[in-house]
């Protein structure tokens, strides 16, 4: 790989022994992908900084960086953690250790010093300095349905990146030229077309079931192209969320939202999804008994879903069934006042900075349902019941 001779000294640690560790990784890494330089990055989001996730080594090391004085180089945001910081108890049906708590409160800590903007959200998307990032820029996104949104949506350049290679790539303001940073690496080569009637539509859950069938079949490095247009953004969020879990993308082309120029003649293969397979999926994961636990935020929810929640919650005089949100506290602070009030109401739970699947949350035999088939991809492997149901069908649910 070619270094600069900024970049030579920085991983000769003439600079220091922090600096010089971030970039002996990141170049050991790019090394291995043969990649041919560095490139700066505009931003940065860590991952992996759940106490649960990376236990003693990973506190160790952070908490190192920032006891050299290391800062991040670039604007970095973090993921979600194990707990409500402001409510230990806020996840039903979970007890959060307090040698968890200390041990999660020196990984913050630590972050912190170092200079990131501690978000403790999976959606940095919604975040208005994210925002500002213009299209094409690289960055370095741990956080698997984030890449996906940020390179299909935003326009964004980033790798499926792992939390120690977010953590590094924001300590140096540096990732390697290699994957979706490289623009021929973004044009599609496989279309994938669904066949369905003009009346069927394409709600969140339906867009994860895509996104599943997708991961199974999809067989290119290039991203997949989705001909379908996708109504809103709930709808792709939880279809980029799907991409991520089910498999190993980190970008998809949407027709009509992501800001890609490319020649149909790049298109080598046009494959179709049957909509009679996505029903037979649906009904699979729909629910038939009264769930022990509604669940809506994996990936956070946003203001407009939350309202949307709270206005499908005012016809429901006697709420049996009880519901969480994990949001971010940012979301939180732009709700309307009547929408919280209905929430309070109806003794809906609205939680931050954590989400069930990064945090300990895993009572067995627990019957959850959810929008998200991120969230069904993960709980169903701690052995809970999962089923999917959108938002707008939250009062039939609440009716079984």
């Amino acid at each position: 790989m070619y270094l600069t001779k900024e970049e030579e000294k920085i991983l000769n640690g003439e600079y220091g022994w922090g600096l010089a560790k971030a970039m002996q990784v990141i170049v050991s890494v790019g090394d291995s992908l043969n990649s041919e330089k560095l490139i700066n990055i505009a931003h940065a989001h860590i991952s992996g900084v759940s106490y649960g996730n990376i236990g003693e080594p990973g506190k160790k090391l952070i908490k190192q960086f920032a006891d050299e004085g290391i800062k991040f180089s670039v604007k970095t945001t973090v993921n979600p953690i194990g707990y409500d910081t402001m409510d230990y108890d806020a996840i039903p049906f979970t007890r959060i250790d307090k040698s968890y708590i200390i041990g999660q409160e020196e990984i913050l800590r630590s972050l912190n010093k170092m200079g990131a903007d501690l978000t403790l959200s999976c959606t940095p998307y919604y975040l208005p300095n994210v925002n500002e990032i213009k299209k094409g820029s690289s960055v370095a996104w741990g956080e698997s349905n984030a890449v996906v949104y940020g390179n299909s949506v935003l326009g964004i350049k980033t790798n499926r990146e792992g939390g120690p290679i977010s953590l590094m790539a924001a300590i140096i303001g540096k990732i390697y030229y290699y994957g979706l940073h490289i623009e021929k690496n973004r044009i599609p080569e496989i279309k994938y077309k669904i066949h369905k009637p003009e009346d069927y539509e394409i709600n969140e859950v339906r867009a994860g079931i895509i996104g599943e069938i997708i991961s199974k079949i999809h067989n290119n490095d290039k991203p997949p192209y989705l001909e379908e247009k996708l109504k809103n953004d709930t709808t792709i969020k939880e279809f980029s969320a799907s991409l991520g879990a089910a498999g190993n993308l980190a970008m998809v082309v949407i027709n009509g939202i992501t800001p890609i120029r490319f020649d149909e003649k790049e298109i080598k293969e046009t494959i179709t999804i049957d909509f009679n397979d996505i029903k037979k999926r649906e009904e699979e994961l729909k629910p038939n008994e009264r769930p022990d636990l509604i669940y809506f935020g994996c990936p956070h929810t946003n203001k407009h879903e939350i309202e949307k929640i709270a206005n499908n919650l005012k016809k429901i005089n006697n709420l049996k069934t009880k519901i969480i949100i994990t949001t971010s506290r940012k979301e939180i602070s732009k709700l309307d006042r009547d929408a919280l009030n209905i929430l309070r109401s109806k003794d809906v739970k609205l939680i931050s900075d954590t989400c069930l699947i990064v945090s300990p949350f895993g009572y067995k035999g627990l019957n959850i349902v959810t929008n998200s088939y991120k969230a069904y991809f993960y709980l169903t492997k701690r052995g809970i019941k999962v089923s999917l149901i959108s938002i707008d069908n939250l009062e039939e649910v609440l009716r079984l």
